[in-house]
């Protein structure tokens, strides 16, 4: 890769500035309602037509290592020069793995070089501060790296970084996308004006909480819902994948949250888990989604399968 993309030789100040400017952009872009003829954003939702080319990354968990091999196969510098081309990084990019700070450095390089077609989600992991949860071993590595400026570089830089994220996306026809899963919505008046709902998702902590840490499960006795044993969230139902399907007019759910051998289908190959992170999970694969504008228009149609797309690393 470029050397503008190398992230393993960094400074306290170099983190500050690349993760500020990423935060910046992530600002202005919901400010302008926009970021290309083919993306509209508010506050928390992107709303996006079909791309020419997509590309889908799962959780990346500080593994450098194969988050480069993944940027390797799809060419991404060339791949990221039209502005149709649209990859998407479905959240978790801290925790578990050895070089989390790094991950953050290289993806915020990648929203600055291509502000308009690099979109990063936010995970369950890059929301400790809203959820706390045991295993979170992101603040322990940054203080080993940065030594006695860490709080001020968490507080000031990576926190309003991680509260800038994007929760929700959806691909006009095709897929809707989030980290955890689809929240649990008891009135069916909240599809009404649910890009509303989601556009303001971070000042409702029950719709923020479902979106980080639900999954999809099949549930006994027709039930929508139920507890998660993670804790926070809850195991949804093929009720609640159909609800949000139906009234968003979507084929998919494209999302990530869980450990997998790559990727995993649920609810009748309706939703897809796609998971990228390999090095912190030996026993699990890693993969990520490629497609076409002419592919998605055959999933759509149901003449190819949704995992012809799918690529292990």
């Amino acid at each position: 890769m470029d050397d503008y993309f190398s992230v393993l030789d960094y400074k306290a100040e170099d983190l500050v500035y690349t993760i500020s400017k990423t935060t910046k952009i992530h600002d202005e872009q919901r400010t302008r309602g926009y970021v290309s003829k083919i993306g509209m954003l508010s506050g928390h939702y992107i709303n996006l037509q079909t791309p020419n080319n997509l590309v889908v990354v799962g959780d990346i968990h500080g593994d450098l290592v194969t988050l480069e091999k993944i940027m390797e196969r799809i060419d991404f510098e060339d791949f990221l020069k039209k502005e149709s081309n649209i990859l998407i990084f479905l959240g978790d990019y801290i925790d578990r793995g050895e070089y989390s700070i790094e991950v953050l450095l290289f993806l915020c390089k990648l929203k600055s070089f291509y502000p308009n077609n690099v979109f990063l989600l936010r995970g369950n992991h890059e929301s400790y501060n809203r959820f706390p949860f045991s295993s979170y071993d992101f603040y322990s590595d940054l203080l080993n790296k940065v030594g006695n400026s860490v709080d001020t570089l968490y507080n000031c830089t990576i926190l309003p970084f991680f509260e800038s994220l994007f929760l929700f996306c959806e691909i006009g026809g095709f897929s809707v996308l989030t980290h955890g899963g689809l929240p649990v919505i008891e009135n069916p008046r909240f599809f009404m004006n649910y890009k509303s709902h989601l556009s303001n998702s971070l000042e409702n902590n029950t719709l923020l909480e479902e979106i980080l840490w639900n999954d999809p499960r099949d549930l006994p006795d027709n039930n929508s819902w139920s507890f998660s044993n993670r804790g926070l969230g809850k195991y949804f139902g093929i009720e609640v994948t159909n609800m949000w399907l139906s009234n968003t007019s979507c084929k998919f759910l494209l999302r990530g949250h869980e450990p997998c051998m790559g990727y995993k289908l649920n609810h009748e190959n309706k939703i897809l888990t796609i998971f990228s992170s390999k090095a912190p999970y030996p026993k699990f694969e890693s993969a990520y989604l490629k497609t076409s504008q002419k592919e998605i228009g055959e999933i759509i149609d149901n003449e190819c399968s949704i995992t012809q797309c799918v690529h292990i690393v």
